[in-house]
């Protein structure tokens, strides 16, 4: 019979599996994100080709890409469905990163509609861009996607503005602008500001929507988000 105090220790370790994954998960992305190489993601791209191989794959899905944001977005799929959805989040990739991984991440799914939800490091750590590099990156990622296939809708989803980094709220102002006034005459491009349906009264990222760390959004925010998205689609 197991002692009172063995079994204690087994909850104990099975409560704090989860945590330690994370913490492992957390870990390995920030090591990935500090090297500047777009092979960084490999190992989760091929991950992903031996899911991939495992599976059927829908046709012309909806394509989530971007970095941990995509990853943490929850319960996407339900709320599209019945159109299919593929999310394919990688560390905390830039868009610098998708362009380079664009035909095993990208092209190779042949979605119906492309989903980007950008990375905080496009403007820390990994890339430290200004708005023109990321705005210059996106457009090169939707012209890269108009050159290997048909002009599949592209959903490009506003930069947040984070708590933790109030710095950062010029940058993606400007940002916006930039990429509303680029893709203002493009029918098959859709700019989408998540940022007005995240904020206080006084205008400020509200951290209600975010996670403890304050740059990645919490389950409410993700709703808005998802809302937000499927408003979009379903109008198109």
């Amino acid at each position: 019979m197991i002692s009172w105090k063995t079994l204690r220790t087994l909850c104990l370790v099975m409560l704090l599996l989860p945590v330690v994954h994370l913490v492992y998960l957390i870990s390995r992305d920030t090591v990935a994100t500090l090297n500047n190489s777009p092979d960084a993601w490999a190992a989760e791209i091929d991950a992903y080709a031996r899911q991939d191989r495992a599976s059927q794959l829908p046709d012309k899905p909806i394509l989530v890409v971007g970095g941990r944001r995509v990853k943490l977005w929850p319960d996407l799929e339900e709320l599209l469905a019945p159109r299919p959805v593929l999310m394919r989040g990688l560390g905390d990739a830039t868009v610098d990163d998708l362009i380079h991984n664009y035909e095993r991440l990208i092209g190779f799914y042949r979605p119906g509609s492309i989903v980007l939800l950008p990375s905080n490091s496009e403007f820390h750590l990994r890339a430290n861009k200004d708005a023109e590099a990321l705005v210059s990156g996106i457009v090169e990622l939707v012209e890269l996607n108009i050159d290997h296939q048909s002009k599949c809708h592209f959903y490009i989803i506003s930069p947040l503005k984070t708590p933790l980094y109030p710095s950062d709220n010029t940058t993606v102002d400007k940002s916006m602008r930039l990429l509303q006034e680029w893709a203002s005459d493009i029918t098959h491009i859709e700019i989408l500001d998540i940022n007005a349906l995240l904020k206080k009264t006084t205008g400020e990222p509200n951290p209600s929507y975010f996670r403890a760390d304050g740059v990645n959004l919490n389950e409410h925010g993700y709703l808005r988000l998802s809302i937000l998205l499927k408003s979009a689609i379903e109008a198109d």
